[in-house]
């Protein structure tokens, strides 16, 4: 039977406007790094990816509240319960704020005891102590801002989420030029202007709830544990995305500085940039339609959900193979702006040509990942994630470096994605997605 949604309609709608601010999010956090590598040195680059484990394990937190929201009050709205969707939504905006705060504390009093844990040696460790500290205090309004992005996009407004978050993009990227390549305030610039940015995105939020919601009214919270509980049930699945991606790049990261070069390290660090763009397309397309799956899921549509899936999968493939292709000729042009030498720049030019190939195909577990969290099932999304990003990537990876070389980390990452795809097709395809309960 044909499916009455018009899925090419819906992707448009939703999934474009999340993949382009994904991938314009990634060209300003690349512009970012292009400031600080060209103003700072390339050592601020291997900064802020030394810290990249702990920022994994934060947003992971974080993300336990954030990814449930989302779904959980998408499914309310599909069921036509605004009343307990609103109670959810401001009770778990209260809860972010709180949780942001007691992330800032520890991490800036203790910046010098993680920086040690992380692995900074030498002169990365008083830059990468600075940047953490400063870039701590950042964490109430991201929180607050993302939890309230959220309830935008299921309030039936992606285009204000969109101008919101371009908006403060962009005035990071204004912020990095001004503070670091005019007044030369170093990482401590870099991160400060993080800082102001997401204030702004936070008080955007507030802006649109205050005069323009739809839906969604956010009022006096009504927090009731059962819901709390609830709504992090939900967010396992991102929680356990994030925490374990944190755990392969602290592995990942070993496995370089042990038995590669630091030239390796500097040029896996660059070449990470462009890889961002995938994951932005991938991820950025599912977390866009998350509203509309999760409502879909409310309505009992179990056909039209793994169509809608499958149309996102397929058209994504071909927009990130597109994009692999098109940055082919440019890529070592890009590279070059971020490195020092001539031996860093041939080897991130060959990080991206094998890693970009074998990430293409991580698009159909990622976004698979995702589509089970926005209909409320977090526990196959959880297995996915863990599966992959605890288990088979490090193991693979670690043991593929120890006995390739630098080959190692691509073929880790193809071979990962293969087993999971061949399982995952086969059980979707199985699947009855109307005969799945979703847990009270």
């Amino acid at each position: 039977m044909k499916s009455e949604l018009d899925y090419k309609k819906v992707f448009k709608e939703y999934a474009n406007p999340m993949m382009l601010r994904a991938v314009l999010n990634s060209l300003m956090h690349t512009a970012d790094r292009l400031v600080a590598a060209m103003f700072i040195g390339a050592q601020a680059l291997v900064a802020t990816t030394i810290t990249s484990p702990l920022m994994y394990f934060t947003y992971a937190i974080a993300a336990l509240f954030i990814g449930g929201l989302g779904a959980y009050v998408g499914l309310l709205i599909g069921r036509d319960n605004i009343v307990k969707a609103n109670q959810s939504a401001s009770g778990i905006v209260v809860i972010l704020g709180v949780i942001g705060v007691m992330l800032t504390i520890p991490t800036y009093f203790f910046n010098e005891q993680l920086v040690h844990l992380l692995g900074a040696k030498g002169e990365l460790i008083e830059m990468t102590q600075t940047y953490l500290k400063v870039f701590s205090l950042s964490f109430p309004f991201m929180l607050l801002g993302k939890g309230l992005d959220v309830l935008i996009y299921n309030d039936g407004s992606p285009r204000y989420s969109f101008w919101l978050n371009m908006i403060t993009t962009s005035l990071n990227f204004a912020l990095n030029i001004i503070a670091v390549a005019i007044l030369d305030l170093g990482i401590l610039g870099l991160a400060g202007a993080t800082v102001i940015s997401s204030a702004v995105q936070f008080i955007g939020g507030v802006v649109y709830f205050t005069i323009r919601p739809k839906i969604i009214k956010l009022s006096i919270p009504n927090i009731k544990l059962k819901t709390v509980f609830r709504i992090a049930y939900n967010g396992l699945s991102d929680f356990a995305m994030l925490l374990v991606d944190a755990v392969m790049i602290y592995i990942v990261n070993q496995a370089f500085v042990r038995y590669l070069t630091p030239n390796h390290f500097e040029a896996y660090a660059a070449a990470n940039i462009l890889m961002i763009l995938f994951y932005g397309i991938f991820m950025g397309a599912t977390m866009g339609l998350q509203p509309i799956f999760s409502q879909m899921m409310g309505q009992g549509k179990g056909n039209e959900l793994k169509g809608l899936l499958n149309y996102s999968i397929k058209r994504t493939m071909v927009i990130g193979l597109l994009t692999y292709i098109g940055f082919m000729p440019i890529a070592g042009y890009l590279l070059k702006l971020f490195v020092d030498s001539r031996e860093v720049l041939e080897i991130a030019k060959f990080f991206y040509v094998t890693m970009g190939f074998a990430v293409l195909f991580s698009n159909l577990p990622l976004q698979t990942s995702i589509f089970f969290t926005a209909i409320n099932r977090p526990i196959e999304s959880a297995v996915i994630s863990v599966v992959r990003t605890l288990f088979l990537i490090p193991i693979i990876a670690y043991s593929a470096i120890v006995m390739m070389g630098a080959i190692g980390i691509a073929v880790s990452f193809l071979v990962t994605d293969l087993i999971l795809i061949a399982v995952l097709v086969v059980y979707i395809k199985k699947l009855d997605i109307g005969k799945l309960v979703v847990y009270e």
